[in-house]
Parts: C-alpha cells; sequence; structure tokens
C-alpha cells in the first residue's frame, strides 16, 4: 500500500471524500471478506448498531440526524397515519419525488438512485440488483467527478434486495464492484480521493418461514384492517419482508394484542408502550424500561426477557446505578454492546420515540429464521427469500462502518459479566460495536 493511505484524512491536502450507503449490509459479511482479502482497498470494518426495528427508514433516520434528517413517516414507506386514520405511502408513492425523496431523510443524498430502478431490482430477483448495482456505481462515479462537494454523499440500494433475493454470492459480488469503484477513485489523477462506506443494518442469511401475525389476531377475535373502527381493530402496515412487524391499535388495547401475539410462534419479543414506560413481554419473562432524561432503569416484573439481570448486577457494583436503579444511556451501551440484543434498552425505547413521525402501538421481533410481511412481494419474490432484517438480534441489528483512510475510532471493549448467559451468545466484533 502507499504510505499516504495510512495518514488521517486532515493529513491529506485538499481531499475529496465519497461517503457511500450500503443498504442492508451486515458487519459479519463485511468482516469476512476483508479478512480474505477481497476488500483490497479498505481498511478493517467497525460495526454500527441500528435502531430497532432495524429498518432503513430509522437507520438512516438516525445516523443523518447530525445533517438535519427529520423523523421518518413510517418505519417503512408504506404507513399508517393515525390523524388521518388511514394507510398512506407504498408502491406508487416511489415514483413521485416530491412525496418520496422530498422533505425526507433521502433529499440529504447527493444522490440517490431512481425509484424506477430501485422496484425493478425487487422485480427481478438476482439478475435485478446484479445489473442495477453496476448502472449507479457508474452513475455514482460519475456524478462524484461532476460535483464540486468536498463531501459527497450517495445511496446503494442495489446491496438489499441482492441479500433479500440473491444471498450472499450476490451480495459479496456488489460488494466487489463497490471495492473497485474505490480503487478507481483513489487513482484518480487530479485530487486525492477517500472513499468511506457504512450501511444502516445488518442482513441474516438462512431459510425463513413465515409468521402470520394477522392470523393470530384474527384467531383471537380482532380484525386486521386499513383503518381503526373500534376496540377490535388492529392496523399491519406490510410492504417488505422483514424480521419485526408494527401494529397500531386503539389506546389502551396495547397490552391485550400483545398477549395475544407472544405464543405466536416465531415470535420472540413484543413491546409496547404505556402509561411513561415501554413494556417488553418474551419467553424468558415480562419487564418494563422507564426512561428519566439520558438514564434508563430495566424493571423485571417475571424473569429477564432481554437476558440483562447480569449486567445490571455488575453495573451496580461497579457504582454505575443511581439510588433508584437508573443507568446512563452510555454505560448501557458499553455494558450491551456484544449482547445478544446489542444496546437493547435505547433501541426498545426509541422505536417508540424520536425516529418515526406516526410510532406504532406494537412491535415485535422475530427469532431469526422467521419474517413477516408482504404476500405481494412474497409473491414477486417467486417465495425465495434469503436473507432479512429487522429483529433486535445481533445478526440483523448490526451495519458496519469502514475506509480507505485508516480504522475508524471504536469505543472501549463492552463489559462482560463472567459466565453471563447470553451476553455475548451470537459473537462480536473484536474491538465492539459504534
Amino acid at each position: 500500500s502507499p504510505p499516504e493511505r495510512h495518514l488521517t484524512p486532515l493529513a491529506r491536502a485538499q481531499a475529496r471524500y465519497l461517503v457511500l450507503c450500503l443498504d442492508g449490509v451486515g458487519y459479519d459479511v463485511v468482516e469476512e471478506m476483508y479478512r480474505r482479502g477481497q476488500l483490497r482497498h479498505f481498511h478493517a470494518p467497525v460495526p454500527l448498531i441500528a435502531p430497532f426495528p432495524t429498518l432503513t427508514n430509522l437507520g438512516l433516520v438516525e445516523i443523518l440526524a447530525p445533517l438535519g434528517a427529520p423523523p421518518a413517516r413510517g418505519y417503512e414507506d408504506y404507513y399508517f397515519g393515525p390523524a388521518a386514520n388511514k394507510m398512506e405511502g407504498g408502491f406508487f408513492h416511489r415514483f413521485h419525488r416530491k412525496s418520496f425523496i422530498e422533505g425526507s431523510y433521502r433529499q440529504i443524498f447527493h444522490y440517490h438512485p431512481s425509484p424506477l430502478a430501485m422496484t425493478f431490482e425487487y422485480g427481478v430477483p438476482v439478475l435485478g440488483p446484479w445489473v442495477a448495482s453496476r448502472l449507479t456505481l457508474n452513475r455514482i462515479k460519475r456524478e462524484f467527478l461532476k460535483s464540486r462537494e468536498p463531501v459527497f454523499l450517495a445511496y446503494l440500494d442495489s446491496t438489499d434486495p441482492a441479500a433479500h433475493l440473491g444471498g450472499r454470492w450476490t451480495l459479496r459480488d456488489v460488494l466487489h464492484q463497490v471495492d473497485l469503484l474505490a480503487g478507481q477513485l483513489q487513482h484518480h489523477p487530479r485530487v486525492p480521493v477517500e472513499v468511506v462506506l457504512f450501511s444502516d443494518h445488518g442482513n441474516a442469511f438462512g431459510k425463513w418461514h413465515k409468521v402470520d401475525v394477522g392470523g393470530a389476531l384474527e384467531r383471537a377475535g380482532l380484525r386486521v384492517e386499513d383503518r381503526l373502527r373500534d376496540e377490535r381493530s388492529v392496523v399491519i402496515p406490510q410492504y417488505g419482508l422483514i424480521g419485526a412487524a408494527v401494529l397500531y391499535t386503539q389506546p389502551g388495547r396495547e397490552a391485550a394484542v400483545a398477549e395475544i401475539l407472544l405464543p405466536t410462534p416465531g415470535v420472540d419479543l413484543v413491546a409496547y408502550r404505556a402509561v411513561e414506560a415501554v413494556h417488553i413481554l418474551g419467553e424468558k419473562g415480562r419487564a418494563r424500561l422507564l426512561r428519566r432524561g439520558v438514564t434508563f432503569r430495566y424493571e423485571v416484573q417475571t424473569g429477564d426477557p432481554l437476558e440483562l439481570l447480569p449486567l445490571v448486577e455488575l453495573l451496580r457494583a461497579q457504582g454505575r446505578t443511581d439510588a433508584e436503579g437508573f443507568i446512563h444511556e452510555d454505560d448501557w451501551f458499553q455494558a450491551t454492546a456484544n449482547h445478544i440484543y446489542p444496546d437493547p434498552v435505547r433501541r426498545l425505547w426509541y422505536a417508540f420515540e424520536g425516529l418515526v413521525a406516526h410510532s406504532a402501538s406494537v412491535v415485535i421481533s422475530l427469532k431469526d429464521g422467521y419474517y413477516a410481511g408482504s404476500g405481494l412481494v412474497d409473491f414477486l419474490s417467486g417465495f425465495q427469500l434469503r436473507a432479512t432484517h429487522g429483529n433486535l438480534r445481533r445478526t440483523q441489528s448490526l451495519g458496519f462502518a469502514m475506509s480507505t483512510s485508516g480504522t475508524l475510532l471504536v469505543p472501549p471493549a463492552p463489559l462482560v459479566p463472567s459466565g453471563a448467559e447470553g451476553s455475548n451468545a451470537e459473537g462480536s466484533g473484536a474491538e465492539g460495536p459504534v
């Protein structure tokens, strides 16, 4: 490698930066490719913990918030608007720039693919993202070189359908094309160029079983509808094929709906917000989260649904809890960054506050190997889902960041009590997530 690759960006006079968001690329895939020498123009990746549910809208709103990104209209692009009491957005919404891009986090990107191209990628599995990724990367290169912006922010969506419908091979092929682009730009004769990559969430690969969330509700006597008509109505926006589900109910019905959903095969955790607390139900018990400023308390009612009690005891022993058991969010992060549910306290709270304009009544996190979502998308994909994201667990939660200029800074390794069950059940990055 030339010596200048190891200098910090500030040491590179008049350098330009291409900051490229890769939709749905998990840390595990990138780290494996890096170890094999297949991303040779980049330094080692670091993991990023996505907000929950682990979806693009929430991930990019949180990442781009310092640049002025507003809350997303919905968890996905087909969402329920409580004020109008109807479903909004959806398929045709994508083809109108004014509603799809303007006024959203998407307008912050200097380059964003056309909605038509993005739709083509999902409509033609494997071939769609393979072709579109090459076309999009060429456009990004062309627009970057034409631009005078010192920092050029671009979005590549092809990686997500490549993972969902093509699997690991297709995703690795797209990442190889990204690496080739970085190599071309680094050798550009006019000005030094650095490339920074990041993703909005991970993707878990495997065999998948669909969870019939609506069926579970209907068997209990409720009605799945497109608006809230009475106490038996439940609205479930379904746009993609994901490891989570969001539901809307009449106020006061959240707990009853959560109880109905908990025994459903494939459901890992059910959360809802009521009486200034976020309530969590799982196979291993029930608990609630309370917030006071930047501190949170995990209050167990039965069992330990998030598997956090050993960490709470460790933090208490280290003097990191106050007299009422509240713990600073930074301490929660450090203690749980490598947990089976990374940084779950903050992520569960903000699933209901701040990132989405119309937050859900109930949010479900499914087990790995299970998904919920649109029957139409299932049909268009040929029922060949190969990867998905959305849940609170590690693989679906961890995106990544990496750069051609050096390894990005990461915080100290998180606290892990000796022998704590589930504290690192699914592996972790060597230096801890960001």
